[in-house]
């Protein structure tokens, strides 16, 4: 199940301004690769020790990435719920808050050439050639200080799949900094997937079950698609929040994307292995046999 909440910030409208001419786009070069990147079981992870994120950022995790991308924006319809269309056919300044490889930005861009569109991520992951000239990437980690940009920059701020990397107080910083930088009348969209599968099988319910008990011993939000609604409202910082909710089948039953939603989830519990075995108190081989069921499971 997916949340996807738009807000919209009450106050009388200002003119967009072009980024791309005031904005200092990062080097994100790998001259300093060693410093920014670790290896863990032939996988590539970030180096942030300020980061609580344990997805890798190598080839592989954007693919999958790319294949989260292509679900929701099935789920959804398009690329985006709040009601915007008009305003980036025209022309607006957006940001895209843990962009990860950039297929929202660089689609969107393409779709919406008028409007500037700015990725943000700690993983520099953002392709640097073959992006539209109104796209950009800015490599930040927002837990570092905030967001980098002056209060009332952007008129659309979208953010998607931090997942359960948070802490409560981490959120509520993100909140009030994508309502700082956003323009008054702008709108924010935030979307998180729900971290339990429903009607879930025996091997991937007690799966779950010590995932979410790790993340909670260290204070990090497992159930954040279940309590954005009441973070937003809790920082006052915005006039109105409206949620969308979607279903996404999983597994063969639910034809096309039912398949390619159970290749995701292999995606995904793949590439947390590293980090997640750690986090269950058992060996990659006990794991990968954890895996294997769950797999079993959900084609049955």
């Amino acid at each position: 199940m997916n949340s996807n909440t738009y807000l919209s910030k009450e106050s009388s409208r200002k003119k967009p301004q072009t980024l791309l001419q005031s904005i200092e786009f990062e080097n994100y070069g790998f001259e300093n690769i060693l410093d920014k990147f670790r290896n863990l079981n032939n996988r590539r992870f970030h180096n942030n020790n300020t980061s609580n994120y344990s997805l890798p950022n190598d080839e592989i995790e954007i693919s999958r990435l790319q294949l989260s991308h292509i679900l929701l924006k099935n789920a959804f319809g398009g690329n985006f719920s709040s009601p915007v269309h008009n305003k980036l056919s025209d022309g607006i300044a957006v940001l895209d808050v843990g962009c990860g490889a950039g297929h929202w930005v660089i689609e969107n861009a393409e779709n919406y050439p008028k409007s500037t569109f700015v990725g943000l991520d700690m993983s520099p992951i953002f392709p640097k050639d073959n992006k539209p000239q109104n796209a950009g990437f800015i490599e930040c980690n927002v837990l570092d200080g905030g967001l980098p940009f002056p209060s009332n920059t952007f008129d659309f701020v979208h953010q998607k799949l931090i997942h359960a990397e948070f802490t409560e107080n981490q959120w509520l910083l993100l909140i009030k900094e994508i309502a700082r930088v956003l323009k008054p009348s702008g709108y924010a969209e935030f979307m998180e997937v729900e971290n339990y599968i429903q009607n879930s099988r025996p091997h991937l319910k007690e799966f779950q079950e010590k995932v979410k008990r790790f993340y909670e011993a260290n204070n990090l939000c497992f159930d954040i698609a279940i309590k954005l609604k009441d973070f937003i409202d809790y920082t006052k910082c915005f006039s109105e929040v409206k949620i969308d909710t979607r279903n996404i089948p999983v597994g063969k039953w639910g034809g096309f994307f039912g398949e390619l939603m159970l290749i995701y989830l292999c995606m995904t519990t793949e590439a947390f292995a590293t980090m997640k075995g750690k986090m269950i108190n058992c060996t990659k081989e006990e794991y990968d046999k954890i895996y294997e069921n769950i797999y079993k499971e959900i084609e049955e």
